[in-house]
């Protein structure tokens, strides 16, 4: 079982709970992150989950989505998407992760994700 962390987002302190067991995440979520409480949720996973064979490098890659979650909404990205047919090609969001990669590592590190 690994230890909650907290990890700063863009001066905004957010909690990461691992193992947390299904009745506890939404449905089919392996994460969840919870913008009004600051919360980070990583599922309990099982050995079959998925039959996925190395659950480390899964729940890190989980973990470091959720992380990315985040950042999106502290920067204000989160509800300011939609204004482009290809968000995912769009100069804005290379911009913003080039300029935010720095603090997207530390926080990874912080949270043992990489």
């Amino acid at each position: 079982m690994m230890k909650d962390k907290v990890v700063e987002i863009l001066g905004t302190l957010y909690t990461i709970h691992f193992d947390v067991p299904d009745g506890k995440m939404p449905e089919g979520a392996d994460g969840c992150m919870d913008q009004s409480i600051h919360q980070i949720r990583i599922a309990e996973f099982e050995s079959d989950r998925n039959t996925i064979q190395d659950m480390d490098s899964y729940r890190k890659k989980v973990l470091r989505h959720e992380i990315i979650h985040a950042f999106l909404y502290e920067s204000g990205m989160w509800n300011n998407s939609g204004s482009t047919n290809c968000w995912g090609m769009d100069e804005t969001i290379t911009d913003w992760i080039t300029i935010q990669s720095p603090k997207l590592f530390r926080t990874f590190k912080e949270a043992d994700c990489l």
